[in-house]
């Protein structure tokens, strides 16, 4: 994590602003101290001593370091944004970036595949009870350049939530929507050939969108049709 709270004081601390004489630091989450820890190659981050219980003590790479704090540093430099903050305690959830944009509390969450669809889904429950507009960014890979593609569940039920698009961070504030279009594959049967819907997808990227510029709120109904969808604050592109 990218944020732990100066114990001697109570003051929230980014870990590329720490330093060593700051010590002990502990996390916002279980209260644990947790251990500044800065390198060449690595973003500097906060991580848990094992054993490791923490729910925000696992399962954050590199990349999502990297991811937040660009997102971050881009939304910060803009006049239309206030309050942005990283890992933001909200209580029941901690968005990795928080922001007024354009006067809309939103909450910006890097999805890498670590989350449980059901986390994904109590997650954004809870940001609509809070009045927090979410937005869930997956971060833009190589197998999304390929002709078909075989979106892992959370990406559909993503696809399914923002109405047919999901929106994968390339850098900054920019993003990119891309829509999953079926596939189906011609089988041979005995009397006669037939098609089949296939677990892979055809590709369709739009334009990329910027943050601030392209998006608005949108109250959302709870949907059961394939995929279970609560009632959602979400932040959706206007195109």
């Amino acid at each position: 994590m990218l944020t732990a709270i100066r114990e001697r004081d109570g003051q929230k601390l980014g870990a590329w602003e720490a330093h060593r004489d700051d010590r002990p630091f502990v996390c916002f989450c279980c209260q644990r101290v947790v251990t500044l820890r800065r390198g060449h190659i690595i973003a500097p981050h906060f991580a848990h001593q094992p054993p490791v219980t923490c729910e925000y003590g696992t399962g954050e790479s590199e990349a999502h370091r990297r991811c937040k704090i660009a997102i971050y540093e881009s939304l910060c430099t803009d006049s239309r944004v206030t309050k942005c903050e990283l890992e933001r305690n909200l209580g029941t959830v901690r968005p990795d970036v928080s922001a007024y944009i354009n006067g809309v509390p939103v909450a910006i969450e890097v999805q890498l595949s670590t989350l449980s669809l059901e986390k994904i889904a109590y997650r954004t429950s809870e940001y609509r009870r809070k009045g927090i507009y979410v937005l869930w960014l997956p971060v833009y890979h190589r197998g999304l350049d390929q002709e078909l593609y075989s979106p892992r569940p959370w990406e559909r039920w993503l696809h399914a939530t923002y109405f047919g698009r999901v929106y994968y961070w390339l850098e900054g504030a920019t993003v990119l929507p891309v829509r999953f279009r079926d596939y189906y594959l011609l089988l041979r049967g005995r009397t006669r050939d037939y098609q089949k819907l296939s677990r892979r997808k055809v590709l369709i990227t739009g334009q990329p969108l910027n943050l601030i510029e392209h998006f608005k709120p949108f109250d959302r109904d709870a949907c059961a049709r394939q995929l279970r969808v609560p009632n959602a604050k979400l932040m959706i592109a206007v195109q």
